[in-house]
């Protein structure tokens, strides 16, 4: 088995583990095993990421998603459009760490249109 092969394999199989913390999700119309964060207040201030959807300061819902690359199909990128189990986000940032996507996605709050 290659570098890469394994790296594949580990994704699946280690990081996004359905017995520990990975979870199925449709992610844009595809069931697969994933992550969801939610980054805290605490988390969000550390960052120093601040994110305001309206010029009057009320602030939008911050989502990570990190799921394997093979599993949904094509890269979001920065704008686009992601659905995560019905909700509607606006990708933020993707990074592809090997295989591995970090999928930031902001939205509204809960059952607000985009």
């Amino acid at each position: 088995m290659t570098f890469k092969e394994q790296i594949d394999a580990d994704i699946s199989g280690v990081f996004i583990n359905a017995d520990e913390f990975g979870e199925e999700h449709n992610l844009n119309g595809v069931i697969c095993t994933c992550v969801i964060q939610s980054p805290t207040a605490k988390e969000t201030f550390i960052s120093g990421y601040k994110y305001n959807s309206y010029d009057n300061s009320v602030v939008g819902d911050t989502v990570v998603i990190h799921v394997g690359k093979s599993l949904i199909g094509e890269v979001p990128t920065q704008g686009q459009r992601f659905d995560v189990d019905g909700e509607v986000y606006l990708v933020s940032s993707c990074v592809d760490d090997m295989g591995m996507l970090s999928i930031t996605l902001r939205g509204h709050g809960v059952g607000e249109p985009l």
